[in-house]
């Protein structure tokens, strides 16, 4: 424990060196946060005060006394508790593949990390990294997979982008937490960006590789051979994408943003990149939209306007659900103010940090306590959105008329 403390402080101080021109810092809240952009106003303002409890007509009973813990009834994945551990064992498995970078043209490898629903422990844990400093004791490497519980027969899928000098395992509370309930989350190792490896200054291409390794890590798991363990059995017609700090980065591209391409330019002349060049500014005139991603979760980042102009998410394809901490503003209003057009939602926690949604270090709010809202909100929206869950719970905290904790501020737009 005494390691990982450690491990997690040097982390943050490595974020706090983070990229200036997608990231400020604000230490306001624990005098270690940093964050990606800008201030602003907001709309739709409403204090989670009053109302329905996030338990209520979610859950099958308990079993009576003694209990520790809600029962579950397997034949109901819906009606799993969202803001209970669900009743699965976490099994967890890791590789590196290697694609051609759409900005550099050249090889790029990758680590890809898989969480995924299992039947029993095994006698091995995770050092993310490869780095003792990182182990996962509540993941079980190699664990024999669970069979799919959902109607389709197939597991939902989940991505998630690291933040900046992080790995693909810094926020395994939340991809615990979705495979516990049945689902395969994935999160690639973003290269030239992690603890132990990271490229300053980042060339323009960098930022095209981001959102390309997590499609690259949801590809991974339509291309299993019939033989492996979940080969044809992970469900990528609907993924949920989340994002911490310069992971929401790529959860807005993957959602549709429309760049400022006239801004790039500008900032190509003004040197800001050594890289400047056709190919390289060509990804992000495509964009990164991937007809996969059904809705995203930028969680403890904002994009800033010198990539997205005034307009750039003002009318996105799928549904945004913002989460931050209040002691840690990265410019949330301002990005909710500039994507009036779109459906989106932000939930700031008061007294949450920059942390509160990966490593957990916070010194205004409980490391457990901002694990649980984070991961009801997450799972209530994938459930909704990937699962099509209409329980009044469920519809309830996505329309804020469920309180899932009186620390909650919850504003909504279209």
């Amino acid at each position: 424990m005494r390691h990982w403390y450690l491990a997690s402080l040097l982390l943050l101080a490595a974020c706090s060196s983070d990229n200036k021109e997608a990231v400020t810092a604000d230490t306001s809240g624990s005098g270690a946060d940093t964050s990606d952009t800008t201030d602003g106003s907001g709309t739709t303002d409403t204090t989670e005060a009053s109302g329905d409890t996030a338990g209520s007509g979610d859950t099958t009973e308990g079993s009576g006394s003694g209990d520790t813990g809600p029962t579950f009834d397997m034949t109901d994945p819906l009606s799993w508790p969202l803001d209970e551990t669900g009743p699965f064992v976490v099994g967890y498995r890791h590789w590196e593949t290697t694609y051609t970078s759409p900005g550099s043209g050249e090889q790029r490898t990758i680590g890809i990390n898989i969480w995924y629903p299992a039947t029993e422990k095994t006698a091995t844990s995770p050092n993310y990294l490869n780095l003792a400093l990182f182990r996962d004791t509540d993941v079980y490497v190699n664990a024999p997979p669970a069979p799919p519980v959902y109607p389709n027969g197939k597991y939902p899928v989940w991505a998630h982008s690291h933040g900046s000098q992080a790995y693909g395992g810094s926020s395994s509370d939340l991809m615990r937490h979705v495979a516990s309930h049945g689902w395969v989350a994935v999160a690639p190792d973003h290269t030239h960006n992690l603890f132990n490896e990271d490229v300053s200054p980042r060339p323009l291409a960098f930022y095209a590789e981001r959102p390309t390794d997590v499609i690259v890590a949801i590809d991974q798991l339509e291309a299993l051979p019939d033989a492996t363990w979940l080969a044809g059995e992970a469900d990528t017609s609907k993924v949920i994408v989340s994002g911490h700090s310069f992971g929401t980065f790529d959860t807005w591209a993957l959602g549709g943003i429309r760049y400022d391409l006239a801004s790039l330019d500008a900032r190509c002349v003004n040197g800001d990149w050594a890289d400047c060049s056709d190919q390289t500014k060509a990804p992000f005139a495509a964009g990164f939209r991937d007809e996969r991603v059904v809705g995203v979760i930028p969680m403890a980042g904002a994009l800033g306007r010198e990539w997205r102009g005034l307009e750039g998410t003002n009318s996105m394809p799928v549904p945004v659900f913002l989460m931050s901490g209040g002691n840690n503003d990265v410019g949330d209003a301002e990005q909710f103010a500039d994507a009036a057009g779109s459906d989106i939602t932000w939930v700031e926690i008061a007294g949450g940090c920059h942390e509160t949604f990966a490593l957990g270090i916070c010194n205004t709010l409980n490391k457990f306590a901002g694990y649980k809202m984070v991961n009801t909100y997450a799972l209530a929206f994938g459930r909704k959105l990937v699962l099509s869950d209409t329980s009044p719970n469920t519809l309830g905290i996505m329309d804020g008329s469920v309180v899932v904790d009186p620390a909650v501020t919850y504003r909504h737009h279209n």
